[in-house]
């Protein structure tokens, strides 16, 4: 599987571009973004969400992109999912990890804790497996 995300250190000028990864890139040792760029977790916002319904549109959101690239570095690490609580916070966080699940990643490398802090916001950290 191939995912399309930023990498650092590849663009002219602006310090990022997008670039597909793949096995050649990441034993070239090219850092993906894991992380937005201030430390704090990546978010999807239900607005984002409600407009993907297929695995391209589901591809096409930047956030994912990051998020599927970070686990293709390291396969090593879990993909935390922090999502608002509730029923359809829920609803929404089971559809997710079903899709990213279909996009080939493992539910054993997803980790999901209810409490985003927002209604409308799921979200993401590439965190150390837990043993």
């Amino acid at each position: 599987m191939y995912a399309e995300v930023e990498v650092q250190g590849t663009g002219q000028g602006t310090g990022k571009s997008s670039e597909v990864v793949t096995n050649s890139n990441l034993a070239q040792g090219k850092p993906v973004v894991a992380a937005a760029s201030d430390g704090t977790a990546l978010k999807l916002h239900a607005e984002q969400w409600e407009l993907a319904r297929s695995g391209e549109t589901i591809l096409s959101l930047p956030v994912l992109k990051q998020v599927i690239g970070a686990w293709l570095a390291d396969k090593e690490k879990m993909i935390e999912i922090q999502y608002p609580g509730g029923e359809d916070g829920e609803f929404w966080v089971q559809e997710l990890t079903d899709w990213l699940v279909s996009l080939g990643i493992p539910s054993d490398n997803m980790v999901t804790t209810p409490g985003s802090g927002a209604d409308d916001v799921i979200k993401f950290k590439i965190i150390k497996k837990i043993e």
